[in-house]
């Protein structure tokens, strides 16, 4: 004889009924995989484990035709900022949102209409409540990166601590599999991290990442997902190796000599790479944050008052490039390759 049902069970019961809208009996003779297939549709739109949206992902190279990139659009968290000393969120200075955003926006408007790429946010605009992210949120490169085979998901350090998990939560929306991420007393960012040919990555080693996350990185990658992870020692001063260096197409690169060592000069030039010299007053307004629109097409910081040698330079190779102004945007620090994690690349 069957022992009367507690309240407890009874209430689960009606619960579990309630969800699925089946008798709990009958849901008893399905299969273990209909019952997963019920929880998975019980689950979407409630939970970042069930994917509200899928979208094709991957990439391997830093040049293909870009297809789908996170984004997030600077809103009410600029306002954490203290004015008086804004490096403690690691800007230059705080953003004035009244000119920052029509720079922003153009910036979406040309990855648009320049790449064709899908435009992917942390948030949309009509959620009811507004997330509050930490300050350096649109700075969305630095908390991973890809693989053919899903997202690396940084570590970052103080003050930029915990940003990476919103975006490991629009992953798991986005039904994008999450197959490495940076642990314990490793520090990383993403604009660490460069493809420099489909078989080898880069890897900046300065203040905001550390030899302990490179180690982690190619224990978990080399040999797998490219042949080689490779770390680029940075000079002083130095936050990402995205600001001395990149690549615009598979044969064009441009650097600023004095932040990295020779022996990495020497690795790009075995590689088949034309080199560009940056100047120092290019390297400080970002000239080589570019972001890759594609094939020999790169998405880049103004190229009319500044920036304007480097500009010309990618041009005599052949590489077109778009510019836009930002000069508030700068403020930050990053530029359109800072603001942007692709998520897709491919021929077309």
């Amino acid at each position: 004889m069957k022992a009367p049902k507690t309240a407890i069970e009874a209430s689960f019961k009606r619960a579990i009924e309630k969800s699925f809208g089946e008798p709990i009996e009958d849901l008893k003779k399905k299969s273990s995989q209909e019952i997963l297939e019920l929880i998975k549709k019980h689950g979407e739109n409630k939970s970042p484990l069930f994917s509200s949206q899928k979208i094709d992902y991957g990439l391997n190279n830093e040049t293909d035709c870009l297809n789908a990139v996170l984004m997030h659009r600077p809103g009410p968290e600029v306002e954490l900022m203290d004015e008086g000393d804004p490096w403690k969120w690691l800007f230059y200075r705080k953003l004035n949102l009244d000119m920052a955003l029509p720079e922003y926006d153009n910036m979406i408007d040309l990855i648009r209409r320049e790449a064709g790429a899908d435009t992917i946010f942390l948030h949309t605009s009509s959620e009811e409540k507004i997330p509050i992210f930490p300050p350096n949120q649109a700075y969305t490169r630095d908390h991973g990166f890809m693989t053919p085979y899903g997202a690396v998901i940084a570590n970052p350090d103080t003050p930029r601590k915990y940003e990476e998990f919103f975006t490991v939560r629009r992953l798991l929306e986005l039904d994008i599999p999450i197959i490495f991420k940076v642990y314990g007393s490793g520090s990383m960012e993403g604009g660490d991290a460069i493809y420099l040919d489909e078989k080898t990555l880069l890897i900046g080693l300065g203040y905001r990442t550390n030899d302990t996350a490179y180690k982690q990185i190619k224990a978990a990658l080399e040999n797998w997902a490219v042949d080689r992870v490779v770390g680029v020692p940075l000079g002083p001063n130095v936050m990402h190796l995205d600001g001395v260096f990149n690549i615009a197409s598979k044969t064009v690169a441009a650097v600023y000599l004095e932040a990295v060592p020779a022996n990495f000069i020497n690795l790009v030039k075995e590689k088949g790479f034309d080199i560009i010299r940056v100047a120092k007053e290019e390297r400080d307004t970002l000239a080589t944050n570019w972001l890759c629109l594609g094939p020999e097409k790169v998405l880049f910081i103004d190229g009319e008052e500044m920036n304007v040698q480097t500009r010309r330079e990618l041009e005599k190779r052949g590489i077109d490039v778009v510019g836009f102004k930002m000069s508030e945007l700068l403020g930050g620090g990053g530029g359109p390759r800072c603001m942007t994690m692709p998520l897709s690349r491919g021929e077309r």
